[in-house]
């Protein structure tokens, strides 16, 4: 690999992982050890699904032929390109979910994409190309009950998948999230920073109430595109933001979306509660009174995401945003208030 560039951009191997005559000696022995040592890679094809600053997606379509068998073989493997010191993180994560019930033998149909290999030299990670497609693509041709309780199955697999990821995923760091930071948005609309700071500020409260709770693995971004399904099999994909925190952050970031489609689609109000349903049968109910903070802070993440676009109508919809978002922090008063002994004051 010593000829890959040196360090230029966050993603300075992206040029080398487009290079489909570099990636034949890439794929070449990753195939001979799956498939049969004489086999020989004729070709790659290459096609960039996503491209953000700090990560590429890449399809690969790898074909190849075993001389021995007389076959041509076929491999469809997704590579994500990371910036410097990032996906093998990822990698580690996707491998403990793999070997704790995860993996394709998964009795329940509940499975992930195979995390294949890591390479520091590509900082890219490389993965199978799992079946299916995502629920966001099913809703919006057939909205079916079994796929939300698929969906509500999948989520409730990872939040009981018994593995620490990391340190707790806490407020402060789905603060960090926001692209660009809240602060910036406050700037930019000083209506806004009233409704911005109570947000902030009420949820550090919320979370200092609650104390101690139940912290399981959390995919970090929850939403219809993260759950491939096809004859009654679930994929749970893209593990860039998998952390150990409130499963409830999970399930506000879902419902915020959801519901989103439910004001254009009234029949999907009951797809939501068939799903919170299945989920609630298997885990426990308290969750759900935590549910309304995560809404909050995911409605304030996508008002930041409003002014890093900056699309037509941007500072309407941001103002839309923060808005949904102090409502829901205000729902948070009909299950939590301070204790006793502190300060009155109702959420």
């Amino acid at each position: 690999m010593s000829s890959v560039p040196p360090i230029k951009d966050k993603l300075y191997t992206l040029e080398t992982a487009m290079d489909e005559g570099w990636m034949e000696t890439v794929f070449t022995p990753m195939m001979r050890g799956r498939f049969g040592e004489t086999l020989q890679v004729n070709s790659v094809h290459i096609e960039v699904l996503r491209r953000r600053n700090q990560r590429c997606v890449l399809r690969y379509q790898v074909d190849a032929f075993d001389p021995d068998q007389a076959r041509e073989v076929q491999w469809r493997v997704i590579g994500k390109v990371f910036k410097a010191d990032r996906g093998e993180r990822v990698f580690d994560n996707m491998r403990q979910l793999w070997v704790n019930g995860f993996s394709r033998e998964a009795k329940d149909g509940i499975g992930m994409p195979e995390p294949l290999e890591f390479s520091p030299s590509l900082c890219m990670l490389f993965q199978e190309e799992v079946p299916g497609l995502p629920l966001r693509i099913l809703v919006k041709q057939s909205p079916q009950t079994e796929h939300f309780r698929q969906l509500a199955r999948t989520l409730a697999k990872l939040h009981r998948c018994p593995i620490v990821l990391s340190k707790p995923f806490k407020v402060k760091d789905h603060l960090l999230r926001c692209h660009p930071r809240h602060e910036f948005l406050s700037l930019a609309c000083p209506d806004l920073a009233p409704l911005i700071d109570s947000i902030i500020n009420r949820a550090y409260e919320i979370e200092a109430i609650l104390g101690d709770i139940e912290l399981t693995p959390v995919h970090g971004d929850f939403h219809l595109g993260q759950v491939h399904i096809e004859n009654g099999h679930a994929w749970l994909i893209d593990f860039d933001a998998l952390s150990y925190g409130d499963p409830a952050s999970d399930l506000g970031n879902l419902l915020v979306f959801v519901k989103g489609r439910a004001r254009k689609s009234p029949e999907i109000n009951g797809l939501i509660n068939v799903f919170l349903d299945e989920y609630f049968s298997l885990m426990d109910r308290k969750i759900a009174a935590r549910i309304p903070l995560y809404e909050g802070l995911t409605h304030l993440r996508r008002a930041c995401k409003c002014l890093r676009f900056q699309e037509e109508g941007w500072e309407r919809r941001a103002k839309r945003m923060v808005e949904q978002g102090v409502a829901c922090i205000d729902m948070m008063g009909k299950n939590y208030q301070q204790p006793q002994n502190s300060p009155t004051r109702h959420f």
